[in-house]
């Protein structure tokens, strides 16, 4: 069975799915760089007007190019990622995972812990993720990605929601940047 669902940004929706796709973190592959390593990327950004596919646990998060209407894409990704459930392939069989957070002092660990466990499960209902690059000089850096990427609400997700949560918690923290993919 397979649930779609509208996120905060309007290009992008969220299809979730009872079987585990990968084990942990999330992959996030654009419609034109190279996916070969993941066949659900090949069967989802093979249909034209998509920009990107973030594959999560039991989720994958789909962004349309803004030009595009989810009335023709909705059906053909649904139909897609059937196709490729049914299939039995892995969702992705050899790529570098999104990078692994590491802690390299007591304050990076207490801010790595509420972004594990209370920032990452909050975004990825609305179909997101975001990249730990560091803390330096007391401002966090932060990517976000799958639907939080582009999404008219993303400033304000960071700076009100993320950013404010963690000066509250974290005397040390300053604020946040966010990083932009290159």
């Amino acid at each position: 069975m397979i649930r779609s669902t509208p996120t905060p940004n309007p290009d992008a929706y969220l299809f979730q799915v009872q079987e585990t796709l990968i084990p942990s973190g999330t992959y996030e592959f654009f419609h034109d760089q190279d996916y070969s390593a993941s066949p659900l990327a090949e069967a989802i950004l093979e249909i034209d007007g998509l920009e990107l596919l973030m594959i999560a646990p039991r989720f994958i998060t789909v962004r349309k190019f803004p030009e595009e209407s989810w009335m023709d894409l909705l059906d053909e990704v649904t139909a897609a990622l059937e196709d490729f459930l049914a299939s039995g392939q892995m969702a992705v069989v050899e790529s570098e995972q999104t990078r692994q957070e590491q802690a390299s002092s007591e304050v990076e660990k207490k801010i790595l812990d509420i972004l594990q466990e209370e920032v990452r499960p909050a975004i990825a209902q609305d179909g997101g993720d975001f990249i730990y690059h560091g803390f330096e000089n007391g401002i966090v850096k932060l990517e976000l990605i799958g639907a939080c990427g582009t999404c008219p609400s993303s400033t304000q997700t960071l700076h009100v929601g993320i950013e404010n949560h963690l000066m509250s918690e974290i005397p040390e923290v300053k604020g946040i940047e966010q990083i932009f993919a290159e």
